[in-house]
């Protein structure tokens, strides 16, 4: 009995194992059957049409270097090693396929070959009415990076050089039109722009397509870093409020304005598309507001606060674009769940920045002391915060922001004056570049979106950007004006404490919101695809509104800003002390201080050296002519005789370089001296300039 009992056991339960993993199976047989079948058909119709795919869009990998290849490349390497006019031999290698929860849905990544040449294809299919159904499928093909290289005879040098001779043309263009800015008087931003448009227009003129991966990693880090390492803090202190209001509560109303608008107007726009797109073209940009405002005199509160909000502004922005873009990608976005991950983001990207900051202070403090090594390791600086912050998926660019201001506020600590003259000149030359790159690069790139508009025609597109344009602008002088005189209505405390800014200042600030370098970064790192490797849905439009608006507000609100400063005669608002003011009463103080401490320590030698006597002479002689230069009837005065004064020293300063060059050419001295006695005219030269 027992043994009939067991035998029974053991026949049902191999029933089951023998049924279950057949039933298990067979979603995965029919998948298989209909992938094979799918190849073994009609393979030079399905494969034919691939390769000039891939002749065009040059998507080529080799397996032991990813690679993305032009279309000569492409098609020498097909006629050489894959013909679709001969016969076709389908091999099956491997397949991996996964399921959705109720099996309806299966994704699939596997690898074949063709004739000799290998394939890698990935795609999604759907059962529907009880039968699966290929949905979507795409391919590349693959093969040994040796036979790639030899096939196109050494690419990765030419495409290396070709690269490197594109970026040096226009870095030479950029050089030319800066010089030309400064000939006709208008924004060097403003004229890169232009500039880039006409030469993509240009025919033979190379298109130029930027990796969307890299924009953030190559150029977010230190544009950001600069904005936080010159901040004013004392004026950022002063107008924080305003400073906040405009960075943060302006970034998501624009945003939000713009996701439900952009829903409204354009069809099958979705709303998490409209946050993505209101995050990218909603912060202004710092360096073509400065360039704009360069040698126009308005009220000191408005610069403070167009620099401040344009550091604070930047994190806002590119965290309603991370937020909108990973909800786009993943299909699902939670309110609660991205609260959560906001602040999480957020807080521990500022303890990255900061520990990072605190870290490199105590390198730069301690072991640093010279500007070769100091100069580099601020250069390294917003790189390092951004890639361990983002490495660990927290917000790079609060530690770079977070980590610049950290570092900009302790600099007096670990800076000579050395490494603080160096450390200024590289930086500027680093900004330059990186923003007349990417100022050049707006026009350049938008014939290229022009083209990738798909199935918006050129007057749909331009109707829409145009009326975003409309609402950015208006939205940005309603909010200016709103954070201008809500406080002082509702609290008697900023009545008291802070003067009107009157009709005219709120206005100039509005007016100079103009887009640039962040709002161009952001758009380019917009994904290609989606996860399942679908088409990111209307990611060329996205693109053509962001270069409409950045072109709009930079050229005609740039070019209208002076026009509109000078037609309405604004003055300044806060009651303070000019720069010259300002700068004499320090000197005074400096100036007692030290004839107080030569009196202390040096009397006896100041009466037994006469070359001793003139230091403390020379001293009293600057703090008079500071104390006098407080009587408004002295200042205009001793303001003419300075300039005067100036303009003789640096006469006799190119009367000694004439001089130093003759020393030079006659060699008769050591050519270390020589560069020794030039060094010390070149900062007095730069002294007198600054004046």
């Amino acid at each position: 009995m027992i043994r009939k009992i067991i035998l029974g056991t053991y026949c049902f339960l191999s029933i089951i194992l023998f049924v279950f993993p057949t039933s298990a199976q067979q979603p995965m047989d029919e998948i298989n059957g209909l992938l094979d079948r799918w190849h073994k058909t009609s393979g030079e119709v399905k494969y034919g049409p691939f390769l000039n795919v891939i002749a065009s869009d040059g998507v080529i990998l080799g397996t032991d270097h990813d690679e993305r290849w032009d279309k000569a490349h492409v098609e020498k390497f097909s006629d050489q090693y894959f013909n679709p006019k001969n016969a076709w031999t389908y091999t099956y290698d491997k397949r991996h396929i996964s399921f959705n929860a109720d099996s309806t849905t299966a994704w699939f990544d596997e690898t074949f070959k063709i004739n000799t040449k290998s394939f890698r294809g990935v795609g999604v299919l759907s059962k529907l009415d009880n039968e699966w159904k290929l949905r979507q499928y795409s391919m590349s093909m693959s093969a040994p990076y040796a036979d790639v290289k030899a096939a196109v005879g050494g690419k990765a040098g030419q495409k290396i050089h070709s690269n490197l001779l594109l970026v040096m043309v226009l870095f030479f263009f950029m050089a030319m039109l800066f010089v030309l800015s400064q000939r006709l008087k208008i924004s060097y931003p403003i004229l890169l722009v232009i500039g880039g448009l006409v030469i993509s227009l240009i025919p033979g003129a190379p298109v130029i397509s930027v990796d969307p991966d890299i924009v953030f990693m190559v150029f977010l880090p230190p544009l950001l870093f600069e904005a936080a390492w010159y901040t004013n803090w004392g004026n950022f202190l002063k107008w924080r409020r305003s400073i906040f209001i405009m960075g943060f509560g302006l970034v998501f109303f624009t945003s939000l304005a713009i996701a439900y608008f952009s829903v409204s107007i354009i069809p099958g726009f979705t709303l998490a598309l409209g946050f993505l797109l209101g995050g990218i073209i909603s912060p202004p940009d710092a360096v073509a507001a400065s360039s704009v405002l360069k040698g126009v005199s308005i009220p000191k509160r408005g610069i403070a606060i167009l620099e401040g909000e344009s550091l604070v502004n930047d994190a806002a922005s590119l965290t309603v674009f991370r937020f909108a873009s990973i909800a786009i990608l993943t299909g699902q976005f939670v309110m609660s769940t991205a609260t959560t991950q906001f602040l999480m983001l957020s807080v521990m990207g500022v303890v990255v920045g900061l520990v990072i900051g605190h870290i490199l202070y105590i390198f730069l403090r301690y072991v640093a002391k010279s500007s070769s090594i100091s100069t580099p390791i601020t250069l390294i600086a917003p790189y390092l915060m951004y890639i361990v912050a983002e490495h660990f998926e927290w917000s790079g660019v609060l530690a770079v922001v977070s980590g610049g201001l950290f570092l900009s506020f302790r600099a007096g600590d670990y800076l000579n004056y050395h490494t603080r003259i160096q450390t200024k000149e590289v930086w500027a030359t680093v900004g330059f570049l990186l923003n007349g790159f990417v100022f050049i690069l707006i026009g350049l790139e938008l014939p290229v979106i022009i083209n990738g508009l798909g199935e918006y025609s050129m007057e749909e597109a331009i109707d829409y950007a145009l009326a975003i344009c409309v609402i950015v602008i208006v939205l940005r002088l309603i909010a200016v004006y709103l954070s201008a005189f809500v406080p002082r209505i509702l609290f008697k405390r900023v009545r008291i404490k802070e003067k009107s800014p009157g009709w005219k200042l709120p206005l100039v600030v509005g007016w100079a919101g103009m887009r640039g370098v962040v709002s161009l970064a952001s758009a380019l790192a917009i994904p290609l695809t989606l996860y399942d490797g679908t088409a990111f849905p209307h990611r060329n439009l996205i693109l053509f509104i962001t270069f409409v608006v950045i072109l709009v507000t930079l050229v005609f609100q740039g070019l209208t800003l002076p026009l509109l400063i000078k037609l309405i005669k604004i003055e300044e608002v806060d009651e303070q002390a000019s720069m010259e003011e300002q700068i004499d009463e320090i000197r005074v103080r400096l100036g007692k201080e030290s004839i107080a401490y030569l009196d202390k320590h040096y009397a006896k030698e100041m009466l037994e050296h006469e070359t001793i006597a003139r230091v403390k002479e020379q001293i009293i002689r600057s703090v008079n002519a500071s104390e006098r230069a407080k009587e408004e009837d002295t200042r205009a005065q001793l303001s003419a005789v300075r300039g005067l004064y100036n303009k003789i020293m640096l006469e006799l300063l190119a009367l000694r370089r004439d001089g130093l060059y003759k020393i030079k050419e006659s060699k008769a001295f050591d050519s270390d001296v020589i560069k020794e006695i030039e060094y010390s005219l070149d900062l007095e030269e730069s002294r007198l300039s600054r004046k």
